[in-house]
């Protein structure tokens, strides 16, 4: 109870509880040896407590003011929180059942015992009071009381035990708050009892001599320590080693097997074979918990490996899932609320550090990942190298299918609205990446790991060079959207690639076909810009009645700009004249590819032979016409509508760089000797 403070006459501090009530309850139990008491005789007997404890106690004049009412409260109390049992007649409480009294009552019996070892264990007639025999539980050592052991530590009531043992031996009774430390204590106490008589000492020795060659002077240590310092042995029954569970398995086995056959043992011979038996399960239970102890740290070490493994990044059903290398899985050796514990472990914050070791991650689609704080770099750059293939892709068909239906989308010609679609894009394809992607996240891990040179610089690509921020992710992405427009293009047939064709096949289309619904929403589109007053400089400029054989400004579909095309009103003399500057800008482009004093055809031989080390001439021969092949393809596809732009380094690096993306050349290792092979054939071509 709080302590009170008196002032002035008046007592400030806590009043009465039901810890009071309860006092009351153990003190008529203590008075009628009995566990069941009536309602009616409590309340008597609650008011005469009452009245002489309150001139002492202050606290407990609310109680005695009110005794009846209060003394049910904290009786309604005391049985949720399982310290009695009530019974009920129409609402009211008629019995009251405490059911700690008769542990309490085997409690203070081995209290004594605790004090004289050798003083026998309990049994039904050597009670003080009986103990009704519903409510003791039998348990026979052999095969129960291991289990017992476990189970007891975590009971929140005390029940008692008759533990009944074999060969004759006479049984015990037990409360079970006893069993996880008194009973292996007091066990502890008789064994030394046991050895204090020089006769069995003597002959304890000479039976474990012979089993202890090799740790004879252990053995008799452990014997000592039993008799000189019996806290330090039972440690060892707690926490054993490899020696001292075998010290303590032959041990309890010879005491018994020196009793078992005697039909008239003393009362104290009984004590020997009880202790010893309960002392051999004990170091059983205690061995087995640390071999599991063991083999779970084992298992979480292994669960750790894996994720340090690859990819790195798991969800919490990924992490229950995880297998030993034997396809075993790893919750047979330790329990989901291990993992658990494991998991909540690892991402709490430190001390000294911003990230916890390990980062619970919600992505984008609700989904949670966790990660060492140490891969998230790695992680992050490995997801970005993916996404840009596939996002690449994905703009490229999606595009190039959007063009084959002459339908031209936002994100194909206006920055903002492209930046928007990738960004709209990558959280549709890879929610987690599109989260990794937060600057703080980043930034804390990048300081707080061991981020190798190599990963460096590709962080560099990810974070603003001046500016606490990350890139844009078209940026990070390297996702171009004039590139992407180009590269959509180029998979276009042909005709659908030059507009004045296009348009022609398009009004094939609609005579013979009819009109598309694609193209039937374009035509409304560009009905409504022409009612629009803002006109494009293509419009104004074509409009302004340009001179015959001037230049007239268009603009470019992809995106680039303004480009130069010949006038409808161009002569033939300009044509020609523009072919030739054509040629001769590719010629120059090809020396670029061509060492000083050599000619392109020994160049390509070079080349063909670095990227194809092939022995058989044959097959060598025709691997370089199938690059010629795809090569010429590519340029009958697009020469057509570029025969008037020379082309420049640039794209030609383009046109090489899509060519080895074929399925055809995923075998050839030597790439970039690839590539100037064909941005050299390429270039030969264009200038014939």
């Amino acid at each position: 109870m709080i302590a009170e403070e008196k002032c002035g006459g008046v007592y400030y501090g806590s009043m009465s509880s039901s810890s009071d009530a309860l006092k009351i309850v153990q003190s008529l139990v203590k008075r009628t040896r009995s566990a069941r008491l009536a309602y009616p005789a409590l309340v008597s007997y609650a008011e005469k407590y009452l009245a002489r404890a309150a001139d002492e106690d202050p606290s407990l004049e609310d109680f005695a003011d009110n005794c009846t009412n209060m003394m049910t409260a904290y009786l309604v109390e005391l049985e949720k929180d399982g310290k009695v049992d009530l019974q009920y007649d129409n609402g009211a409480i008629t019995q009251v059942h405490y059911p700690d009294y008769y542990p309490a009552l085997v409690r203070t019996v081995f209290q004594r015992i605790d004090e004289q070892p050798d003083r026998p264990f309990p049994t039904d007639d050597t009670m003080p009071i009986g103990i009704p025999a519903e409510i003791v539980r039998p348990v026979d050592v052999k095969t129960e009381f291991v289990r017992w052991i476990a189970k007891a530590r975590e009971a929140e009531k005390h029940d008692v035990l008759r533990l009944m043992f074999p060969d004759g031996v006479h049984s015990a009774l037990i409360s079970t708050d006893l069993i996880p430390r008194k009973m292996a204590k007091i066990c502890v106490q008789k064994i030394r009892t046991y050895l204090r008589s020089e006769r069995n000492a003597g002959y304890m020795r000479s039976k474990l001599a012979s089993i202890f060659r090799q740790r004879e002077m252990a053995m008799k240590d452990m014997l000592s320590s039993i008799l000189t310092t019996p806290d330090q042995a039972l440690r060892t029954v707690f926490e054993p080693t490899d020696f001292t569970f075998h010290f303590w398995t032959q041990l309890s086995s010879t005491i018994i097997k020196e009793y078992s056959t005697k039909k008239d043992k003393l009362t104290e011979e009984h004590g020997y074979c009880q202790a010893a038996y309960l002392l051999g399960y004990y170091n059983v239970h205690h061995r087995g918990v640390q071999q599991r102890s063991r083999d779970r740290e084992t298992a979480l070490r292994q669960l750790e490996n894996q994720l340090r493994k690859k990819p790195y990044v798991f969800t919490i059903s990924d992490i229950h899932g995880f297998k030993d290398k034997r396809g075993v899985a790893l919750t047979k050796k330790y329990s989901v609320d291990d993992v658990n514990r494991f998991i909540a472990d690892q991402i709490k914050p430190g001390e000294d550090q911003a990230l916890p070791r390990m980062v619970r991650i919600r992505s984008t689609d609700g989904q949670e990942y966790y990660v060492y704080r140490d891969y998230i770099p790695s992680v992050t750059v490995e997801h970005v190298f993916t996404a840009r293939k596939e996002l690449r892709d994905h703009y490229v068909e999606s595009w190039k299918s959007a063009m084959q239906r002459n339908k031209r989308l936002p994100e194909m010609t206006d920055d903002p609205a492209f930046a928007k679609s990738v960004d709209t894009e990558l959280q549709r394809s890879d929610p987690l990446l599109h989260t990794l992607l937060n600057y703080n996240l980043l930034y804390l891990a990048r300081q707080e790991g061991n981020v190798s040179g190599d990963l460096e610089v590709e962080l560099n690509e990810i974070f603003h060079p001046k500016e606490p921020r990350l890139r844009p992710t078209p940026a990070i992405l390297n996702l171009e959207r004039k590139k992407l427009y180009s590269d959509a293009r180029l998979l276009l047939p042909f005709w659908q690639a030059i507009p004045l064709l296009s348009s022609f096949v398009a009004f094939i289309k609609r005579v013979f076909m009819g009109v598309s619904e694609d193209e039937r929403l374009a035509r409304e589109e560009r009905k409504a810009k022409r009612k629009s007053p803002t006109r494009s400089p293509a419009l104004s400029a074509s409009s302004s009645g340009a001179p015959a054989g001037a230049t007239t400004v268009r603009y470019s579909p992809d995106g680039s700009g303004m480009s130069d095309a010949p006038s409808p009103t161009s002569s033939g003399s300009s044509r020609r004249a523009q072919q030739a500057r054509f040629k001769d800008a590719v010629r120059n482009l090809q020396k670029e590819y061509v060492r000083p004093g050599s000619t392109p055809e020994r160049t390509l031989t070079e080349l063909a032979d670095r990227w194809n080390p092939l022995l058989d001439v044959v097959a060598k021969e025709n691997l370089v016409e199938d690059v010629n092949s795809l090569s010429r393809d590519f340029l009958r596809r697009m020469k057509v509508s570029f025969r008037m732009i020379p082309p420049t380094r640039d794209r030609v690096n383009e046109w090489a760089d899509s060519l080895v993306q074929a399925d055809a050349f995923s075998q050839i290792r030597r790439i970039d000797d690839l590539k100037e092979y064909i941005k050299l054939y390429m270039l030969t071509l264009l200038g014939k």
